[in-house]
């Protein structure tokens, strides 16, 4: 049997989404709110006073990224370990961390679930405890590719029929 080495991480496309989620609502929220309260009577300040509608718009878009979150995750299965991590990137330096760092033997089972109207997927693990009971542990994974999700499916199923 081969070796177990898997390495997945969303790392630069968290720091990218955070980064244009944050120019949106610089860009078109607070430039314009600016606008309108230095320079009312000017043309850009006029022109955001009369399409104010827009102004609603941006700010429901930036409360839909607010409520959805966006995520870094890192997940490394090795031969002996499943360590799994999973954050908010903004507010998840603030926050506990979702993470778990357990031995193969422990796992009993998972499954991936899509989220709707949102970029992320949940990773739900079923972790068996030494007392025999069952917990089951989930992770947000933003911006995640079917191809890293059959990946971690492959490694997690082997990883399940050895334990069986």
């Amino acid at each position: 049997m081969r070796k177990i080495n898997l390495k997945v991480t969303n790392k630069n496309k968290a720091i990218l989404g955070t980064f244009f989620i944050a120019l949106f609502a610089t860009s078109s929220i607070l430039l314009p709110l600016i606008l309108i309260y230095l320079i009312p009577q000017s043309g850009l300040g006029h022109y955001f006073l009369d399409n104010i509608n827009y102004l609603f718009i941006s700010i429901l878009g930036l409360i839909y990224f607010i409520i959805t979150g966006f995520y870094y995750y890192k997940i490394k299965i090795d031969p002996y370990v499943i360590d799994i991590t999973s954050y908010r990137t903004l507010s998840g330096f603030f926050k506990k961390k979702d993470f778990v760092d357990i031995a193969h033997n422990m796992l009993s089972d998972y499954s991936f679930f899509d989220r709707p109207f949102s970029l992320n997927k949940t990773l739900m693990l079923k972790i068996e405890t030494d007392s025999g009971r069952i917990i089951a542990k989930r992770f947000y994974l933003t911006l995640i590719t079917e191809k890293e999700v059959q990946a971690i499916s492959k490694v997690l199923d082997r990883i399940i029929v050895k334990n069986n």
